[in-house]
C-alpha cells in the first residue's frame, strides 16, 4: 500500500461509472464502448502485441469481464492460452465478471488498484492509464512492475481516444520515456488510430525515482 490516497474527487468519479455500465444488457455498452462489435476487436485486440507466451493476465480495471473474455479468446486463436484475472474498484462489476467467467470467479478481486495488496504476481499486468491520476501515474506503474507482475513478466498500459469527438490516445509511450521507464513495445488500434498501448518489461522497466518525480512529470506531460 502506498503512504497516501487517491483524490476523493477522482474515486467519485470513478464509483459513478458502475451504474451507467450495469444499465447495459448488451457486454460491449456495458463495458463503456459503443462502436460496435468489428471496432471493439479492430481496437481491444492489439493489446495482445505484448503478449508472447501462455500466461496469467490480470485486468486493472476489468468492469464486467468482457474484455478479459474476448482477450483469452483472441489470444486463443493464437495458439496462446490466457487465465483471466481481474480487479475492479465496483462491488457490482466484480459480481458482473464472475458471472461472466464462472470457472475464473476467485480470480476476479474487488479492491482499489492503488491499495490493493495483490495475492500474487502475473505475468501479464494490463491497466488503462487513467485509472489513477496523471499526477499518480509513474509511481502506480512502479508499483505494478515491483508487486504485480512476475519477474519476466510485462506491465502493458493502455489509452484510449475518441473516434467521434476527434481525440487522439494518450501519449503513453512518450510519458513512460519521460519518467524514465524503458518502453519496450507499443501497438495501435482503430482507423484512424484511437487506441494506444505501451508496455513495459520488469527485468529491465523500472527506472529509479526521486521524491517528486510524479508532480514533476505530470508538469512535463502536460507542456
Amino acid at each position: 500500500m502506498t503512504d497516501d490516497r487517491l483524490p476523493d474527487e477522482f474515486l467519485r468519479r470513478v464509483r459513478h461509472l458502475e451504474p451507467a455500465y450495469l444499465a447495459h444488457d448488451d457486454p460491449i455498452r456495458a463495458s463503456g464502448f459503443s462502436g460496435g462489435p468489428q471496432r471493439w476487436r479492430a481496437e481491444r485486440e492489439p493489446i495482445l502485441a505484448a503478449v508472447d507466451g501462455d500466461g496469467d493476465l490480470l485486468d486493472v480495471g476489468c468492469a464486467n469481464g468482457y474484455l478479459l473474455e474476448c482477450l483469452v479468446a483472441w489470444a486463443a486463436e493464437r495458439g496462446i492460452t490466457l487465465v483471466p484475472q481481474g480487479l475492479d474498484i465496483g462491488p457490482g462489476l466484480v459480481e458482473s465478471a464472475q458471472r461472466r467467467l464462472p470457472r475464473f470467479a476467485g480470480n476476479i478481486h474487488l479492491g482499489n488498484a492503488w491499495e490493493w495488496a495483490p495475492p500474487r504476481r502475473y505475468r501479464y499486468v494490463y491497466m488503462l492509464y487513467d485509472c489513477v491520476p496523471e499526477s499518480h501515474l509513474t509511481r502506480m506503474t512502479a508499483r505494478l512492475l515491483d508487486e504485480f507482475v512476475e519477474p519476466k513478466g510485462r506491465v502493458i498500459l493502455g489509452a484510449y481516444g475518441s473516434r467521434s469527438d476527434d481525440i487522439p490516445p494518450f501519449d503513453l509511450a512518450g510519458f513512460l520515456t519521460a519518467a524514465g521507464f524503458e518502453v519496450a513495445g507499443t501497438a495501435f488500434g482503430g482507423d484512424p488510430v484511437v487506441t494506444a498501448f505501451a508496455w513495459v518489461e520488469a527485468r529491465t522497466g523500472r527506472a529509479n525515482r526521486e521524491p517528486g518525480a510524479d508532480k514533476r512529470q505530470a508538469t512535463t506531460a502536460n507542456g
